[in-house]
């Protein structure tokens, strides 16, 4: 047999071969003792920090959908009217406001 052919079967042979892994019967009990205590989740919302950026953007849109409710009255649906062109770019400005606060929240709603 060529040298090539004598290594390619070792290195086959070692493949081929199974490890014997034993674990010991506390190792899970090793494991879970040494993670950090975690408190339990209070709920959606509950105890979670509010960044300042999140904050201004909920003022935002309350501020956002007020003017809305302020605007509705004196818009005539009509693109000559400075009321109804305000309330869309209200509109816009408040679906960016979403858009923004969910993603600041990784995505949920």
């Amino acid at each position: 047999m060529r040298e090539s052919e004598v290594l390619d079967q070792t290195i086959e042979r070692a493949l081929q071969r199974q490890p014997h892994v034993v674990v010991p019967a506390e190792f899970a009990a090793r494991v879970a003792q040494s993670l950090p205590t975690r408190p339990a989740s209070l709920g959606w919302g509950v105890g979670r920090a509010w960044s300042a950026g999140k904050i201004a953007a909920g003022i935002a849109a309350v501020v956002l959908a007020g003017s809305l409710f302020v605007l509705a009255p004196h818009a005539v649906p009509s693109f000559s009217s400075l009321a109804f062109d305000v309330e869309l770019v209200v509109l816009a400005e408040l679906a960016a406001v979403a858009w923004v606060l969910a993603r600041m929240d990784g995505g949920r709603l």
